[in-house]
């Protein structure tokens, strides 16, 4: 059986002819159809600009009976242009009536506009009238059926390239705190920005992206965990949206948003397939993060190997790191490069593993023939790195090899100047020669902070590249408190 889909609502009707008499004997005729449930509802028009009337005010006219002649030859002919044409109206039906068929033939009018029917007046007695009218009824209810599975269908393929669009930004996170942050703003875009975003690690009970909470409403959020079914990924708890962030390497991570209880089914359907994939991220970058960790811890390890060899230095290989970070953060290295670097710049002293130990462990300075040998541990190094295809050992290298070079060219091992000298060797040179200074030797004390700080600006344009000096300067207190803490 054929059911309403807009319940008792009556289909609308228009009868458009300049003869009041066919208004009624049309209106007697039909008085007593209906179609799935639903009556007829008529509306009348009898020239041309009463019909564009009510087309303008009108727009789910279900179907025209429309008279060719009117106030002229062609006003229905015209009217039904301006429906299909001007209006864009191609889903009414229009059954066209004439009393003169010779006027306006059929062949012609059926190939040149767009009706549904061609009746002659005469023709239209009670169950032709009635089958031309349930015929177009039914085609007109079928056709908007249609047309509402075709926007549901667009609604959800731009429901799905919104996932996908919104996912990709993910996809291109390359660390776990970018990838955090960025989760916040593409969920803030899949939820229609309901309210507040927050992403909490219940576990360790921290906030870990998203504004801060008073701890009242913290331990709220961190309760609302217990109400995700153990095999979802997402739930509606209450008046909060929760999605459950999972890596077999790291602790569950939550992300709540709260206005989320008029969250649709649909809706729910789109973030389940957006949580899936940020799921595949989140996993995907717990691997990398935990190969970055044992890369980073074995790098240490060599890194106090060759520190080992020079007992005076120790913590030098670390906090050059750390201050080679703080200044590729103001020359805007992206994340990833920031995360390499802190590795790469550890290795910068990797060659003196092939210096003599009575050079490198001399208690005072060097003779002038030990120099030149010395000089060699930039170019072992860079040799040891170089032939490596992974980005870490190929900044390692570069690093190794130019952070002795000088921006007036009077460096070693080749004598580079000004940007000949790769931003690392000119990054690496001057945060190197900070901490040997403030670096207790065997034949010296270390420089306090002030003379050392002196000694960087007197270099500025000769040994060291001027904007690297300036952004040294900009952050020595954060410098500052690496040396204290290392050195207390």
């Amino acid at each position: 059986m054929e059911t309403s889909e807009s319940g008792n609502q009556p289909w609308k009707v228009l009868i458009v002819d300049d003869e009041p008499e066919i208004h009624i004997l049309t209106r007697t005729v039909l008085k007593e159809v209906q179609f799935d449930d639903r009556p007829l509802l008529f509306l009348s028009a009898y020239d041309g600009p009463g019909t564009r009337k009510i087309l303008e005010e009108e727009s789910d006219i279900a179907l025209i009976l429309m008279d060719v002649v009117m106030e002229e030859d062609d006003t229905g002919l015209e009217l039904i242009r301006y429906i299909r044409e001007d209006l864009g109206n191609r889903l009414t039906r229009i059954i066209l009536r004439t009393g003169a068929p010779g006027e306006a033939p059929e062949k012609r009018i059926i190939i040149d506009y767009e009706i549904n029917d061609y009746k002659e007046k005469i023709d239209l007695t009670t169950p032709r009238l009635f089958t031309s009218v349930i015929k177009s009824l039914r085609n007109y209810r079928d056709l908007k059926r249609l047309r509402g599975i075709n926007s549901e269908l667009e609604e959800s393929r731009e429901s799905l390239t919104g996932v996908i669009r919104t996912s990709s930004k993910l996809f291109s996170s390359q660390t776990i705190g970018g990838f955090l942050g960025e989760l916040v703003l593409q969920a803030a875009i899949m939820l229609n920005r309901r309210g507040q975003i927050l992403i909490f690690n219940q576990a360790e009970k921290i906030i870990v992206a998203g504004e801060a909470v008073d701890e009242s409403l913290l331990q709220e959020i961190l309760e609302l965990p217990d109400g995700l079914e153990s095999n979802s990924d997402i739930a509606v708890v209450g008046d909060y949206f929760i999605g459950r962030l999972t890596a077999s390497n790291e602790s569950d991570i939550f992300l709540c948003c709260d206005g989320c209880k008029s969250i649709n089914a649909d809706e729910m359907q789109m973030l389940e397939i957006f949580f899936s994939n940020v799921n595949i991220v989140y996993k995907n970058l717990s691997l990398k993060n935990e190969a970055l960790s044992t890369q980073s811890e074995m790098i240490g390890l060599l890194g106090d190997i060759i520190e080992n060899r020079s007992q005076e230095l120790l913590g030098h290989e670390a906090r050059v790191s750390e201050y080679a970070v703080i200044i590729a953060r103001k020359l805007g290295f992206s994340e990833e490069d920031i995360v390499i670097l802190r590795d790469a710049v550890r290795l910068h002293d990797t060659g003196k593993i092939g210096i003599f130990d009575s050079i490198l462990k001399k208690p005072g300075p060097l003779s002038s023939e030990e120099f030149e040998l010395m000089k060699n541990h930039t170019t072992i190094g860079y040799e040891i790195l170089r032939f490596s295809s992974r980005k870490l050992f190929q900044m390692a290298a570069i690093i190794a090899w130019e952070h002795h070079e000088r921006w007036d060219g009077k460096g070693y091992p080749r004598g580079l100047a000004g940007e000949q000298i790769h931003p690392l060797g000119r990054i690496t040179c001057i945060v190197d020669v900070f901490d040997a200074l403030s670096s207790e030797r065997v034949y010296r004390k270390a420089w306090d902070f002030e003379k050392t700080i002196q000694y960087i600006k007197d270099g500025r344009d000769t040994q060291f590249d001027p904007q690297m000096v300036d952004f040294f300067l900009e952050e020595q207190d954060r410098i500052r408190e690496i040396l204290a803490r290392d050195m207390d």
